[in-house]
C-alpha cells in the first residue's frame, strides 16, 4: 500500500516536473509490490528515489498517517536510503540511464532540503555522466538524456546563483532542446521537435526552461527595449504553445499558469530594476520610477502568502517554498535601508521582507545572497529603530515642556 501510495503521488506531483523518468518503463513499482527481492540495484535506487520525491511532496499530517513518522524524520531516511542505494548502483562511474534518473532526480529534490550545498558539486559530475556515450542509443534513450541534460543545466544554473555568484553560460547548441511529447508518443519512438502542439506531459519543464534561457539572454541584450522584446516573445511562447491548452484538468495547469506569472513578473522587474540602478539610471530615473518598482517588488515576494491561502496551492506549497525571489527580495531590503518609516507601505514592506527571507532555509541563508540580505535587512532594522528611538524622545520633550498657570496669568 505505500508503494503505491508513493507512486501515486509521484506521477502525480513530482513526474510532470521533471518528466525524465518514463513512465511506460518504469517497471520496478510493480516489481516492488509483488517480489522486492527480484529488484536490480539501479531499480532499486530508483524506487527510493521516488519515495524521498513522494515523501518531500506530502504534508506533515500524511507522511504521518502513512509512514507512521515525522516529515522531517521520514525525510532524513529516505534521503540516506536513496544515497546509499546509488551508491550501490555505482552513480559515480556509470552512464546507465537506469541509474542516472534516480540520480538527477535525487539531486532535483535536494534543494528543497538542508543539503542544498552538495547539489551544486554533484551536478558537474551528473552532466559530464549524462553527456558521455551519449549516441548510438534508440530515439527514447537520445530523448531521455537530452532531458536530463537540460535539467541539470537549469539545476546548475540556480545552484550557482544560490550561492551569489553569477552563472557562466555556454554554448548549449549542441545539445537539443526536448520534445513536446506524451509518453505513449515517446513510447512509440515519436520523437519530433514540433513545439507547437499544445499541452503534453513534458510541457512544464520546458516552461521553466524557456524563462531560464531567456533570462541568461537578457545578460547579452544590449538594451532596455531589446531585453522587453526577448522577454515579451517568451510570454507570448509560453501563452501560445502551452497555457492556452491548460483547462485545468490537471493540478499541474494551475501550478504552470501561477510559475509562469510569477518569473515573467520577475523578468520585468529584474530588468527594470537594473536600469534604475545603473549610474546613468540613479540620475534620470525619476522618483516615481522606483517607487513603481519598489510596490512592484513588494508584491512579488508577497505571492506565497497569497499562494497560502489558494486551495490548489496546496498540493505544490513545497515547490513553492524553493522560489526565494532573491532579486525583489534584495531592491527590497536596499530601499528599506533609505526610506522613511511613515508611510503604510515601508511598514508593509517591511513585515513582508521579513517573512519571505524567513522563509528561506538555514543552509541558503548562509550563502552569498543570504548574508547580503540579512546584512541589508539588520542594517534597516538598526536604522529604524533608531528612528524609533529619536520620534519617542521628540514626543516626551514635548510632553515635559512646562505649561504656565492661567490662574496666575489672571492675578
Amino acid at each position: 500500500m505505500q508503494v503505491q501510495v508513493c507512486w501515486k503521488r509521484y506521477i502525480e506531483y513530482i513526474d510532470p516536473l521533471v518528466k525524465f523518468l518514463h513512465t511506460p518503463l518504469a517497471s520496478a513499482v510493480a516489481k516492488a509490490v509483488s517480489n522486492c527481492t527480484s529488484l536490480v540495484q539501479s531499480e532499486e535506487a530508483l524506487l527510493f528515489a521516488v519515495y524521498f520525491a513522494s515523501i518531500l511532496s506530502l504534508s506533515a499530517e500524511d507522511t504521518s498517517a502513512l509512514l507512521g513518522m515525522h516529515k522531517v524524520a521520514a525525510i532524513k531516511i529516505y534521503r540516506a536510503a536513496t544515497e546509499h542505494a546509488l551508491m550501490r548502483a555505482n552513480f559515480l562511474v556509470t552512464d546507465d540511464l537506469s541509474v542516472l534518473q534516480p540520480f538527477v532526480l535525487f539531486l532535483l529534490l535536494s534543494i528543497f532540503t538542508d543539503e542544498a550545498k552538495l547539489v551544486w558539486p554533484l551536478t558537474g559530475i551528473a552532466q559530464r555522466l549524462v553527456t558521455t556515450h551519449s549516441t548510438g542509443h534508440g530515439p527514447v534513450s537520445q530523448e531521455i538524456r537530452r532531458r536530463l541534460y537540460w535539467q541539470l543545466w537549469y539545476l546548475d544554473k540556480r545552484a550557482v546563483e544560490d550561492h551569489g555568484k553569477s552563472a557562466l553560460d555556454t554554448n548549449h547548441d549542441t545539445v537539443s532542446l526536448p520534445c513536446n511529447i506524451t509518453d505513449t508518443e515517446l513510447d512509440l519512438g515519436y520523437t519530433s521537435t514540433t513545439q507547437d502542439k499544445g499541452w503534453a506531459e513534458s510541457s512544464f519543464p520546458l516552461i521553466r526552461l524557456d524563462i531560464a534561457r531567456t533570462r541568461s539572454s537578457l545578460a547579452t541584450a544590449q538594451s532596455l527595449y531589446e531585453k522587453e522584446q526577448l522577454i515579451q516573445r517568451c510570454h507570448s511562447r509560453i501563452k501560445s504553445r502551452y497555457l492556452a491548452s491548460c483547462d485545468g484538468s490537471q493540478p499541474i495547469h494551475w501550478l504552470a499558469k501561477h510559475v509562469t506569472g510569477v518569473l515573467i513578473s520577475e523578468l520585468w522587474f529584474e530588468i527594470h530594476s537594473a536600469a534604475c540602478s545603473s549610474p546613468l539610471g540613479a540620475v534620470i530615473s525619476p522618483r516615481s520610477t522606483r517607487a513603481k518598482l519598489f510596490s512592484t517588488a513588494v508584491s512579488i515576494i508577497d505571492i506565497p502568502r497569497g499562494v497560502h491561502e489558494d486551495a490548489q496551492a496546496k498540493a505544490w506549497s513545497w515547490l513553492l517554498k524553493g522560489y526565494l525571489q532573491f532579486q525583489p527580495l534584495l531592491f527590497v531590503a536596499a530601499e528599506l535601508s533609505a526610506r522613511s518609516m511613515g508611510d503604510s507601505l515601508s511598514v508593509r514592506a517591511w513585515e513582508v521582507a521579513h517573512a519571505a527571507f524567513g522563509r528561506w532555509p538555514d543552509e541558503t541563508r548562509r550563502t552569498g545572497q543570504g548574508k547580503l540580505l540579512d546584512s541589508l535587512l539588520r542594517n534597516s532594522q538598526e536604522r529604524w529603530r533608531g528612528m524609533q528611538q529619536e520620534a519617542a524622545l521628540a514626543t516626551a520633550s514635548l510632553l515635559n515642556v512646562p505649561v504656565e498657570d492661567e490662574s496666575a496669568q489672571d492675578k
